[in-house]
């Protein structure tokens, strides 16, 4: 309880920290995960011991157990792929420890001069480091994640050191509603001395819930929640549509059919995604997930596939177990 209360102390420095110029840091925004990404791209509130919510929501780490693995692989689009695992553990006494990290690597790129000959090839790479802890207090859990994140291009650089902070409310064993503050921090470098790239700060609030009797869970989560609705555009020229469409842009749909404990379908819808992607004919399935969760023995192994635009989607493969459960066999 002592680490987060000093990761509290800190909050107002970090938010302070937030004003800069442009937006940059833009793979902190990419879903790293099958589960979220089949839910609509963004998921805060499921806490139900999969520990790679924890990238998500720190605080979602009340329910997951010591030495749980998580890794997942995501051919993006182009030569671009994303990588991401965690692991959790308990240090000393305290439970509820979690590291993971998101790999981005954007391929090859050619160099050239100022006349367009070819000089070779360089690489462009992201990095983020995440240290994450949760403390319980009965029903409502406070959870913290510490972030280490650097983008290379070529020999240039640019590193940040972030927090995210969250927080989640049990109202019952089938609903839960979670907030989370994500990317407070301040830049450790830049890519060059002119360079002052915007941390992407936002603040999320979602909810969890299963119907007593039905075979379906429904998660809701609402993103950019910092920013007013006269700094977005839209499409639709009454005011009436226009509101009724910024508020959709910020709410993120998804449901999971819970077939038995083996076997699961997964459902979203990200009418943001569908709205800047989307063609002007045609729509073409932009802002539609879908994904599937099938356990093996001690492997629980999930895939999902986001659509993008007409011109297709993104898949995700994750492997996730508890290396608890090979301990007792060996």
């Amino acid at each position: 309880m002592r680490f987060l209360g000093f990761i509290m102390c800190l909050t107002p420095f970090l938010l302070w920290c937030q004003i800069g110029g442009r937006l940059g840091y833009q793979s902190l925004n990419l879903t790293n995960n099958p589960r979220t990404a089949a839910l609509g791209g963004t998921t805060i509130s499921l806490a139900d011991g999969d520990i790679s919510q924890f990238l998500e929501n720190p605080s979602t780490l009340d329910s997951v157990g010591e030495k749980n693995v998580f890794v997942n692989f995501n051919p993006y689009f182009a030569d671009t792929f994303i990588f991401s695992g965690a692991y959790s553990f308990n240090a000393k006494g305290l439970d509820n420890f979690a590291v993971g990290i998101t790999y981005v690597n954007f391929g090859s790129f050619d160099m050239t001069d100022e006349s367009g000959s070819k000089l070779g090839t360089f690489q462009a790479q992201d990095y983020t480091f995440y240290l994450g802890k949760a403390h319980q207090v009965g029903i409502f859990t406070l959870g913290t994640n510490l972030k280490l994140t650097h983008s290379s291009i070529e020999n240039y650089g640019a590193t940040a050191l972030l927090m995210d902070i969250g927080g989640t409310f049990r109202v019952n064993n089938n609903w839960t509603v979670a907030m989370v503050f994500e990317n407070m921090g301040f830049r450790l470098s830049t890519f060059t001395d002119f360079d002052s790239p915007q941390i992407p700060f936002d603040v999320k609030l979602g909810t969890t819930f299963k119907p007593k009797y039905m075979p379906l869970r429904f998660t809701l989560t609402s993103t950019n929640l910092v920013n007013d609705f006269s700094s977005e555009s839209s499409e639709n020229t009454g005011r009436s549509n226009r509101t009724v469409d910024q508020i959709l842009k910020r709410v993120n749909f998804g449901a999971e059919v819970l077939l038995n404990k083996h076997f699961q379908f997964l459902i979203g819808y990200s009418h943001k995604r569908k709205q800047e992607l989307k063609l002007d004919e045609i729509g073409g399935g932009a802002g539609l997930s879908y994904g599937l969760m099938l356990r093996v023995k001690r492997i629980e192994f999930r895939f999902s596939r986001a659509t993008y635009h007409a011109a297709g989607g993104s898949s995700f493969i994750s492997l996730r177990t508890d290396l608890n459960d090979f301990k007792k066999i060996l």
